[in-house]
Parts: C-alpha cells; sequence; structure tokens
C-alpha cells in the first residue's frame, strides 16, 4: 500500500479508510454501508491530497443537499485541516456548483426561489396558463382545482422530472397524450403543468431565466451541456483546472447530476475522481435517483473505477449490522462500540400497535436522567398511518414524553382533505365555534377546494376575482356564528352536482343518529372520487382517500359527529398548546427533544438512538410487492438506529423482510 502523508488529528483510520485515502486510481467509487463514516473518510482523501501539495483551489467537494456540504466542513475540522484551507475549496451542493457554472455565462440577475411558498405564486400563473390553454382548444375541464394545496407534492414530480430528464429524453418537445405520460411515468395533466411552469420560467427570448428553485440549476446545466449548440463557444464553464473532484451522498445522483460530473471529468482530465455512497439507500422517487450512476453507467461513460469497500458502521451495533447485511446482501461489519438492542414486536390488532408504540417511545424517553432525551424516531411507510398515533400522543400524554413533531408530511389535523372532513362534520352539527384560531379558515379553503365552489355575488368578475374570494373567506371565519348558513348557500349550493349529492347523502348520515354513523358517513361521501376531480397526482388522491378512511375509523367510539368534531378540535388545542409541534419540520433531524413521526423517506441521511418502525406486514410496508425501492426503505428505516431499534408487525403476518434480516424466529 502506498504510504500515506496525512495523519487526522484524533483518531486512527482504519485500514479501509487508508486505502481510499491513499488510493492511486484515477477514478475510485467507494461502496459504503449506512454509518461507515463516508464523509469522515473523504475529508481524509482531501487532506491526502492537500498534504501531497495540491492547491486547495484546485479541489471541489460536491453534495446533494446543503446539510452534507456543513458535514464535510465539520469533517474537515475534525480530521485536522485549517478552516483557512477549506474555505479556499470549492465546497457545494451540485445544485449551487451548477448555479454558479451558469452564472459565468448568463452574467448575474436571477432570482433564486427556496421554498415551496416562494414558488407557488409561479405555480399558479402556470395553472392559470394551462387552464386557458384547455379552453381556448375546446378540451374538457381540468383537474386543477387543488393544486394551491398541493404545491410541494408537484414540486417533487417536477424535481424528478428534472432529475432524470425523463421528458427531455423521452418526448422532447412532443405533445402530451396519455401515451406519453405512461412512458415517462406520471400523470398527463402534471406533465402539461410542468410544460407550463417552465414556459414562465424560461423564455427563450431571453438570456436567462426569470427564477430557479432547488434543482433547477443542475437541470439548466445539464440541458445546456447535452444540446446540439450549446450556450458557450469559447471557454466551457467546467474548465476549472480541477486536480480532485469529491462527491459525497453518490447514491443521490441522478441523470442531470450525472451529465454534469460527466463534463466535469471530461473537461478537467488532470483530476482524480473519489466519490462515496451507498446503492443501498437509493430510493428512486427522490429527485430520480439511480443506483446505475455508481456501478455500470459510470463504468460505461467514464471509465472502470477502483471500487474499494467502506464496510463498518459507526452508528450500528454487530446485531443490526448483521442484519442490514442480510437485507441488501453484502458485507456489513460495526465498529459502533456497542449493541443496537432489536425488538420485534407482534400486535393483535392495530389499536395494540399503537398502545405498543407508544410505549416503546416512552420507554426510550424516560430511560435516561431527567433533562436528557434520546432522540427517537417512529418511521411510517404512509402518512395515513400517523392519525392514529397522533391521536393517543396527544391524549395521553401527560408528561410531554410523546411530544412529537413530523417530516414527510404535516400533522393530521392540517391536511387539506381532512380540513374538507373537519368542516362536514361540523356542518353537521351545526357549529363552527370549536376550531382553533386559523383553522376555520383553513376548514372554507378546503370546503371551497373539494365542493369546486365559488361564492356567488351575482358578478361574474368579482366572484372569479381569487383575492377577493380569500378576502371573503377570511372575512367570514371571522364569526363562526355565521357560517353553517354561509356553507349552505355558498358552499354546497354552488358544488358541483354529483359532489354536492354525496356531500349531502354523508351529511345525513352524520345527523342520522346510527351507531354505525361512521360507516355510514364514509360509504355516503366517496372521498377519493371527489378527490379525482380536483387533484392533479393520482398519488395525491389515492393519499387523500386512504386519509379520509383512517381519519373515519377513529370515530367508530363517538356516538355522534358533534362528539368526534369535539374531540379532534381539543386535540388540535393541545398540539397549539405545544406550538405546533406537529407541524411539518423535514429536515430537524435528531435535534430536537421532541419524538419524530416521519416517512422513512424523510430520514435518509439521518440517524437516531431508537427507531420505532410499525406496519411491517405483509403485503402493506412493501407496497406493490418486493421492489428495490422497498427493499431500500426498509434497509435505510433500519439503519438510521444507534441504540435501540423496535419493529411491530400484525402476529402471523410479518413481512418478509423481516425474515431475510433474520429477525424472526426460524429465519
Amino acid at each position: 500500500m502506498t504510504m500515506w502523508h496525512f495523519n487526522p488529528a484524533g483518531f486512527e483510520p482504519t485500514p479501509e479508510q487508508r486505502a481510499i485515502q491513499c488510493a492511486d486510481a484515477p477514478h475510485v467509487v467507494v461502496q459504503a454501508n449506512a454509518g461507515a463514516a463516508k464523509t469522515t473518510t473523504l475529508a481524509l482523501r482531501i487532506g491526502e491530497a492537500l498534504a501531497r501539495g495540491m492547491p486547495p483551489a484546485h479541489i471541489v467537494a460536491l453534495t446533494y443537499t446543503e446539510p452534507a456540504v456543513q458535514a464535510l466542513q465539520a469533517s474537515l475540522e475534525r480530521v485536522g485541516v485549517p478552516a483557512r484551507v477549506a474555505q479556499a475549496m470549492q465546497l457545494r451542493t451540485v445544485d449551487r456548483f451548477s448555479a454558479e457554472c451558469l452564472e459565468r455565462l448568463e452574467g448575474k440577475g436571477v432570482a433564486w426561489l427556496d421554498t415551496p411558498e416562494q414558488v407557488k405564486p409561479r405555480l399558479l400563473q402556470a395553472v392559470e396558463a394551462l387552464r386557458e390553454a384547455a379552453l381556448e382548444q375546446g378540451e374538457p375541464e381540468l383537474p386543477l382545482a387543488g393544486v394551491e394545496a398541493w404545491v410541494e407534492g408537484l414540486l417533487a414530480d417536477f424535481l424528478w422530472l428534472k432529475g432524470t430528464l425523463a421528458l427531455a429524453l423521452q418526448a422532447p418537445g412532443a405533445r402530451i397524450t396519455p401515451a406519453v405520460a405512461a412512458d415517462v411515468g406520471m400523470d398527463p395533466v402534471a406533465l402539461r403543468l410542468f410544460r407550463a411552469h417552465e414556459a414562465l420560467r424560461y423564455d427563450p427570448r431571453e438570456e436567462r431565466p426569470a427564477f430557479r428553485s432547488p434543482g433547477d440549476a443542475t437541470y439548466d446545466l445539464a440541458m445546456a451541456l447535452r444540446a446540439d449548440d450549446p450556450p458557450f463557444l469559447d471557454v466551457h464553464p467546467l474548465r476549472l483546472g480541477f486536480e480532485l473532484v469529491v462527491l459525497d451522498e453518490m447514491h443521490d445522483t441522478n441523470r442531470a447530476m450525472f451529465t454534469v460530473l460527466q463534463h466535469l471529468l471530461a473537461q478537467n482530465p488532470q483530476a482524480a475522481f473519489v466519490g462515496v455512497g451507498d446503492a443501498h439507500q437509493v430510493i428512486h422517487k427522490l429527485a430520480g435517483a439511480d443506483a446505475t450512476f455508481m456501478r455500470d453507467e459510470f463504468d460505461r461513460t467514464i471509465g472502470v473505477p477502483l471500487r474499494p469497500p467502506l464496510s463498518a458502521s459507526y452508528r450500528a451495533g454487530p446485531a443490526l449490522a448483521a442484519a442490514a447485511g442480510r437485507v441488501a446482501g453484502k458485507p456489513f461489519g460495526s465498529r459502533s462500540g456497542w449493541e443496537t438492542d432489536i425488538r420485534v414486536l407482534p400486535c393483535e390488532d392495530d389499536a395494540d400497535q399503537v398502545w405498543q408504540v407508544a410505549q416503546a417511545v416512552r420507554q426510550a424517553r424516560n430511560a435516561v436522567p431527567p433533562g436528557s432525551r434520546p432522540s427517537v424516531a417512529v418511521l411510517l411507510r404512509q402518512a395515513h398511518l400517523s392519525i392514529a398515533l397522533e391521536n393517543h400522543f396527544l391524549d395521553h400524554n401527560p408528561d410531554g414524553a410523546l411530544d412529537y413533531r413530523t417530516a414527510g408530511f404535516d400533522t393530521y389535523l392540517q391536511r387539506p382533505e381532512l380540513l374538507f372532513v373537519r368542516g362536514l362534520l361540523a356542518q353537521a352539527a351545526g357549529d363552527f365555534e370549536g376550531f382553533v384560531p386559523g383553522t376555520l379558515a383553513a376548514v372554507l379553503r378546503a370546503l371551497f377546494m373539494f365542493t369546486e365552489s365559488r361564492i356567488d355575488t351575482g358578478q361574474p368578475e368579482r366572484d372569479s376575482d381569487a383575492r377577493w374570494h380569500a378576502t371573503q373567506v377570511e372575512a367570514m371565519a371571522a364569526d363562526a356564528r355565521g357560517v353553517p348558513a354561509f356553507v349552505e348557500n355558498q358552499v354546497l349550493r354552488n358544488a358541483r352536482p354529483a359532489t354536492r349529492e354525496r356531500i349531502e347523502a354523508a351529511l345525513q348520515a352524520a345527523r342520522g343518529g346510527s351507531a354505525a354513523w361512521p360507516t355510514l358517513f364514509l360509504a355516503a361521501l366517496q372521498a377519493e372520487q371527489i378527490a379525482e376531480r380536483v387533484l392533479v397526482r393520482a398519488i395525491d388522491v389515492a393519499q387523500a382517500g386512504a386519509n379520509v378512511a383512517a381519519f373515519i375509523a377513529t370515530a367508530a367510539d363517538y356516538q355522534s359527529a358533534a362528539s368526534f368534531l369535539e374531540a379532534i378540535n381539543g386535540r388540535e388545542q393541545r398540539l397549539v398548546n405545544l406550538g405546533r409541534g406537529g407541524r411539518r419540520n423535514a429536515r430537524a433531524g435528531a435535534g430536537s427533544s421532541r419524538v419524530l413521526l416521519a416517512t422513512v423517506e424523510a430520514v435518509k441521511g439521518l440517524e437516531f438512538d431508537e427507531v420505532v418502525m410499525p406496519g411491517l406486514n405483509r403485503g402493506e410496508f412493501a407496497i406493490g410487492g418486493d421492489s428495490t425501492d422497498n427493499r431500500n426503505l426498509f434497509y435505510v428505516g433500519i439503519t438510521r438506529a444507534r441504540r435501540r431499534l423496535t419493529l411491530l408487525h400484525r402476529k402471523g403476518q410479518a413481512s418478509a423482510y423481516l425474515r431475510d434480516a433474520g429477525l424472526l424466529p426460524g429465519a
């Protein structure tokens, strides 16, 4: 082995780390396991280059996320690279790096929109443009009424389209038809809306786009690099004299990112490349990440790299490391210095599962001295599974041990389709006075959205004015006493006839006094059919239906709609008293003392002292069967745990992944 020039401060690297630190191959792609100190190992490789005399300005380190940039900066400091030296390098997300390259071509002046809230007005402009174009062409009315409430989901679809370059590669300039949409793998209305949004963003008559949001710079640069007539003739924007290119989180690489990487290495042929990632953490629907960019595609288009392993986890104890290795089918060791306690708990039914989850959380939170609470995450496969858990956490929390926040979804109390249902229950009871401040206006907006109603004053110009309409809704919400008449006269009377018929039948069921009112209400409402009219994405329609069904299922113990609504409003008040701790905080990580309720996707890259995963039932966790994505989701979920992992399943219905991991008797 080549002798190293760089010795880090405070620890001795493992043989695997030293091999990567000193590798002389032009291209190195490290096959790392979860928790195996990937970022520290990259810092060692950078330290070695510096120790051998490489100028820091000739080093570029790229990551997928801004927290990963910060983690790499911290790792460089930890191994002993001076801060002033690290600042002289280019440590960037791929998107920021791409934006800086484009700025050299376009000049400054492109507005940057960081959040969905900032992008939302532009997206609504695109909705109106698409709606007007459809009307001009005599098309049937498009299901766009609910776009305002589903901005983040649509932007996630747009991010996937840009990451994969799917539309650009499969149907450049083609008319969006159902066949084209099927080939791309997306709803045709969402694709047309993407096109309308891009037309607003990038007017070809202008020298630069009007704005960019996350993912746009990488997409724009990739498209420019792929163009037959690229917008750069004299000096290539990626010819930057780099001698070392490193890429963290390589498993998150998508087609657009890989296009930038290809051209970056081609324009800097003297540069060595070191990428590190875990192919078993690839979840394709997140911006189009694909493991082939660490494997076959890299070999084919860049060259066959050296592929050293980084197999020992500093997070997982030996038992968890062995289980993760069995799931992924690869060697997986442990250097944590502790054992991760793994518990697999069978449950009698869903109610028993909720109780056991709460017990696991409470035990974890109370097992340490007062004032010191471990980080705990409850990982869910789908958002509707949070409803029963949130109810229990809000109802049985005298000591604050079950205070929670969410990631990957909002608290169920603020989901649009459930605000709609809460509004119907209030209408059935004739009482809108129990809502917490701010929620009543949201309920009215949801009622208008799902009924496709507008306020009717007999003045068409005013009635179609969205700003005036919003003002009227806010004004009505200020006095709850007049809301029942307002809902009857303006929401229900002006609703689409088929929707109004379903709602009236549901209201009758809620007012009927039968003990079976929840079942009758749900059957009459047909929530998924209503959602189909107003939501663009099929996944949102299905999730809305699942949320409504799970919500109404919790009403079984209440004799009336009024008593159920009173309980729900009481829970929301308790949540408000917690400072709306259940509102989404998607990248909060382990830094908060509250329990995290999250989707698995939302915690990729994070770690927790204790992880609880309910719902590991056959055919329920692996939605659609045993796919690479589903298996990777299970792998990502279990490898977030440090000290304890609790897995729950219904008796006799355990997921095959538990058996594959060797965690069931006889496995």
